[in-house]
């Protein structure tokens, strides 16, 4: 039977009630399976992996801001070494296909850092640092830039960070072989202001990228030039209109085969399902419970079957079955764990 790999990061001490690293399988069935704590640390916030698999990334969510690498090549995850993200509160990381540089989104200090990756995949010391500055309208969220993702992409000659704080796409071009400069900056795409652009994803064509915004909760759908210019085709919410509470969106992701996309909402603790369209343009098909209360991030396995929600306030992991045509999808399992704010499968 075959088997995925997962792993959920969470919040720890003053911000969650969890422990660390939790590592599972799923089945082809979709029954979560030795679900454990994998390695103890604090406030894994957001994972990634290597190109090869074989190492994981992970940024702990600190006001000192470290990020961390472990070996994936024993029975369970060996922390190799760990260093400053030179920054306040890291929020995302990303490593290039060349595997040559870790890149990472400090949210509260509004900047990014650039680690090189050693032979055997730790972590080097920084070799740059780009600081933002901005605002936005929103006084409460927005009172200086906070950058919150960094997306590549296909080509991998690009780059973007999402400034939440100042209503801006961060362009730069990337050239890995510079080690100690692999970013060189480019005009930014400025976007609607007051929306808060939180997460991003390009579709694997290499021609169009959406992207998620947290505070006026919408997605638009951008048409990319492939050298670093974006022109906006569509806006759509994703709630109900006749929703008028507080929410917020947090994740956005493609199936893999990338005939929909999935948009996850903090307040109405929903998914958003958007086909797409020949033309890549989203038509909103659904928004589904996510069944649990704040669906921080969510994932959908290799095969396209299933989507797993974990929830930070309700302490739950929640499998759905996808039905591929449709694109809507079924809860099929549920399981605890801990202040879940990000899965990450392969």
């Amino acid at each position: 039977m075959s088997l995925t790999n997962g792993f959920i990061g969470t919040y720890t001490g003053d911000k969650g009630r969890a422990k660390g690293i939790y590592s599972f399988t799923l089945n082809e069935s979709g029954v979560v399976e030795n679900l454990t704590l994998a390695a103890e640390c604090v406030s894994p916030a957001y994972l990634t992996l290597s190109p090869s698999k074989k190492r994981l990334y992970v940024v702990n969510e600190t006001p000192q801001g470290m990020v961390s690498a472990y070996d994936l090549e024993a029975e369970k995850p060996c922390f190799l070494n760990e260093k400053s993200s030179n920054g306040v509160s890291p929020c995302h990381i990303v490593i290039n296909n060349a595997a040559t540089h870790a890149f990472v989104a400090n949210y509260q200090s509004g900047s990014l850092c650039v680690l090189p990756l050693e032979s055997d995949g730790s972590l080097g010391d920084p070799v740059q640092g780009i600081q933002f500055t901005g605002q936005g309208p929103n006084k409460e969220r927005q009172e200086a830039s906070h950058a919150h993702f960094f997306m590549l992409d296909q080509s991998n000659t690009h780059g973007f960070v999402c400034d939440l704080g100042a209503d801006r796409l961060m362009g730069f071009g990337l050239s890995p072989s510079q080690v100690s400069a692999p970013l060189s900056p480019l005009p930014p795409y400025c976007v609607r202001p007051g929306s808060g652009p939180r997460h991003g994803v390009f579709h694997p064509n290499g021609d169009m990228a959406y992207i998620a915004y947290e505070l006026d909760s919408t997605v638009d759908t951008l048409c990319y030039d492939g050298q670093g210019g974006f022109e906006r085709l569509q806006t759509l919410s994703t709630l109900p209109s006749a929703f008028q509470r507080s929410s917020a969106v947090a994740a956005i992701k493609l199936s893999p085969d990338a005939s929909h996309l999935y948009v996850s909402n903090r307040g109405h603790d929903s998914i958003a399902v958007y086909e797409l369209s020949a033309g890549k343009a989203l038509t909103l098909v659904d928004i589904l419970s996510s069944a649990g209360k704040t669906p921080r991030d969510f994932a959908i396995d290799p095969s396209g079957n299933f989507l797993l929600v974990c929830h930070q306030d309700s302490d739950n992991l929640v499998v759905f079955r996808i039905d591929r045509d449709t694109g809507l999808f079924t809860k099929v399992g549920e399981y605890s764990v801990p202040s879940g704010v990000c899965i990450l499968l392969y």
